[in-house]
């Protein structure tokens, strides 16, 4: 299994952060890896259970389900049925907030899988998680930058944060 784990110390309070992280079919709006999203639970916006339709940029998709869900604190997710991916499987997913002070938390973001056959291992070391570490990365980058500014994380912008 692969893991990756991005952390970013945000200067906001947690629970400013955990109210866009909550908001969960909107991921579009601050992960730059998704280029739209949309609810799929019926009458289950968030909690455990709640499940979204994530479109990737610039291809594929995948369904995911929230699996662990502690307000401002963590919420994991389990990522299935995806379309249009690299070879690999069993994703996870989770955040978790560590208040750091009055208005500052750090955000940690872990990112699991595995990978398919011997192909998908040898890519897995050449380009899956070369492209998948920087996708954590930019993960939380947006996280701030939408927090920020309340707008939609573009490349441009992306570039800007530091």
């Amino acid at each position: 299994m692969t893991n990756i784990t991005a952390t970013r110390i945000l200067p906001f309070p947690k629970e400013k952060i955990w109210e866009v992280i909550d908001d969960f079919e909107n991921i579009h709006m601050w992960n730059p890896g998704v280029k739209s999203s949309y609810s799929t639970s019926v009458d289950k916006p968030t909690g455990n259970g709640a499940q979204r339709h994530c479109d990737l940029a610039p291809f594929g998709s995948f369904e995911e389900r929230i699996t662990t869900y502690e307000p401002d604190k963590k919420m994991g997710i389990d990522i299935y049925e995806g379309a249009k991916l690299p070879p690999i499987k069993n994703m996870k997913a989770q955040l978790d907030l560590e208040e750091q002070g009055e208005n500052s938390t750090k955000v940690s973001f872990s990112f699991n899988y595995d990978t398919k056959g011997l192909m998908g291992k040898i890519m897995n070391l050449i380009m899956i998680k070369p492209k998948m570490t920087e996708g954590t990365q930019n993960f939380l980058k947006g996280l701030e930058h939408y927090i920020k500014t309340g707008k939609k994380i573009t490349k441009a912008e992306l570039k800007k944060v530091v």
